[in-house]
């Protein structure tokens, strides 16, 4: 049984989503590159969720996103159900799109931390030695803060007559409060170059060639990743390089832990009068159960 996910208003996550058996589901195409932005943006303006980041590998994705409301669950259902219909429809499929694994949600509790992310989004496609910059990944690969993009709505799955808007804008945003644009755009290229070059580096050290762009979009999305990947790794809920900050937080998360179990036993008891820990989602959201507030 997988642990409770801890949800609370203010923070930033390192969000993965994988294709089912590694499969190339999500490989650089027109259309399937308009669904994989339409969907983010739509999702995002739904929600109120903030992108920093947001790179779509041929079997996997990666977003740097900002959670004010509280509300990252609800992003990730209609992101990820919405993706998984329009592809299903556009190619043809009827099984499922997404791995029987939840959505990884890592915690980032610093800036330097969420700039670490952005950084490793954009150099995702470089790392896996599919092209040798960003800028030639054919996929989405969108990190540069201050960006719009207009998208429109696809044709695959979406119903022109139904609820979904004919357009929705995808953003690319800076951390609220940060300061000047400037210069949090300097401080990403300046952490994504740095990614880059460590990325070719080890793309050289292990004697790789990139395969690069037309060669990416050639591959059928039916193919699946043939590299060896380890498997029952543990999945982080926390990503944070101070080591004060790290141990702090998870002494939070063990704590929140911990009260969430007490008030589960407590509810299965009957005791429907139980308070769960603050940051508690599925009790609250789908049984109604009470929750303590916010330490102030």
């Amino acid at each position: 049984m997988s642990y409770p996910r801890r949800v609370v208003p203010g923070a930033y996550y390192l969000v993965t989503r994988r294709a089912y058996q590694r499969t190339n589901r999500m490989r650089p195409h027109a259309v399937t590159n308009q669904i994989s932005e339409y969907c983010a943006a739509w999702a995002a303006g739904k929600t109120g969720v903030v992108i920093h980041a947001y790179v779509v590998m041929s079997n996997h994705h990666h977003l740097v996103v900002y959670d004010p409301n509280g509300v990252l669950p609800e992003f990730l259902r209609e992101l990820h159900r919405t993706m998984a219909k329009a592809l299903n429809a556009s190619q043809g499929q009827w099984e499922n799109l997404w791995s029987a694994e939840a959505a990884s949600a890592v915690r980032l509790p610093t800036m330097r931390d969420v700039l670490d992310k952005i950084a490793y989004c954009a150099a995702n496609p470089v790392a896996a030695a599919l092209v040798k910059t960003p800028e030639e990944w054919p996929g989405v690969n969108a990190w540069v803060p201050g960006t719009r993009k207009e998208v429109s709505r696809p044709t695959a799955y979406f119903d022109a007559s139904g609820e979904m808007p004919k357009q929705v804008q995808l953003r690319i945003e800076a951390p609220a409060g940060f300061g000047i644009l400037d210069d949090w755009r300097g401080r990403v290229r300046e952490a994504v170059a740095a990614k880059v070059r460590g990325a070719r580096a080890s793309v050289a050290k292990q004697g790789l060639a990139f395969l690069g762009p037309r060669v990416v979009m050639k591959q059928s999305f039916l193919t699946r990743a043939t590299k060896h990947e380890v498997k029952r790794r543990i999945n982080p809920v926390l990503a944070a390089k101070d080591v004060w900050i790290r141990q702090t937080f998870l002494r939070l998360e063990k704590a929140f832990r911990a009260a969430h179990r007490s008030a589960v036993c407590a509810w299965k008891a009957g005791e429907r009068c139980a308070v769960f820990p603050f940051g508690t989602w599925w009790m609250r959201v789908h049984h109604g159960a009470d929750v303590m507030p916010a330490a102030v």
